[in-house]
């Protein structure tokens, strides 16, 4: 398996009612870390490149609704649900969606790492209606997994630099996931641009001396 994403997904007999996807992915971070990541849930949703979304609100400490698109399946939501926090993680419970509820779980893996264990169960809705509304099936998990692993470690490479944080939490986060493509060939062509005008820079200034004298 993959050293950094590892996926399992599985439909069981309908008398033991699991029907459930998950995915797990190493991180930099330490549990504390992870702890005060998983307590934004627009945060963790939205860094997920397979949901396009229209609007995010929160209603109350916790709850929320969320509108948008899921391009892994090519279906609209219109989707609310409530957080819980646990000892070793967090809950998302939805209403009106066929996905139940997704657990994310932290597990240590060294002294200061963890993973985190993301579990998407579809078990709470009835196995006919599972069977009918079988297209809403969310294909995205494993997208959002290697997204979130990318994003994690971004994060630990970057976030040292002034602005990093500020324009992934103002700026990146709410953008879609079309245009956060845009920003980033754009974010890199001006790189190259600078690194290219820096390189004819030092070659001038080399040369001024041989240009003065001539």
């Amino acid at each position: 398996m993959n050293s950094k994403l590892r996926t399992h997904s599985t439909h069981t007999e309908e008398q033991s009612g699991d029907d459930f996807a998950r995915v797990e992915i190493n991180t930099p971070f330490d549990k504390p870390w992870l702890e005060d990541f998983l307590k934004n849930p627009q945060r963790i949703l939205r860094i997920n490149s397979q949901f396009e979304f229209t609007s995010f609100e929160n209603i109350d400490n916790q709850r929320w609704h969320m509108l948008g698109k899921n391009l892994s399946n090519d279906q609209p939501f219109d989707v609310t649900f409530a957080t819980k926090t646990m000892p070793s993680g967090t809950s998302l419970t939805y209403e009106g969606w066929l996905k139940t509820s997704t657990e994310i779980r932290i597990e240590r893996v060294g002294n200061d790492t963890c993973r985190l264990i993301i579990t998407d169960d579809y078990s709470g809705t009835n196995p006919k209606e599972r069977e009918q509304r079988i297209s809403e099936v969310d294909n995205s998990i494993i997208q959002w997994g290697n997204d979130i692993y990318r994003y994690l470690h971004q994060w630990k490479r970057w976030s040292w630099l002034p602005g990093w944080k500020t324009y992934m939490l103002r700026f990146w986060q709410s953008m879609k996931p079309s245009a956060r493509r845009i920003s980033f060939m754009l974010i890199a062509l001006t790189a190259v641009e600078f690194i290219v005008f820096l390189f004819v820079f030092v070659i001038f200034w080399l040369e001024l001396p041989s240009i003065l004298s001539s």
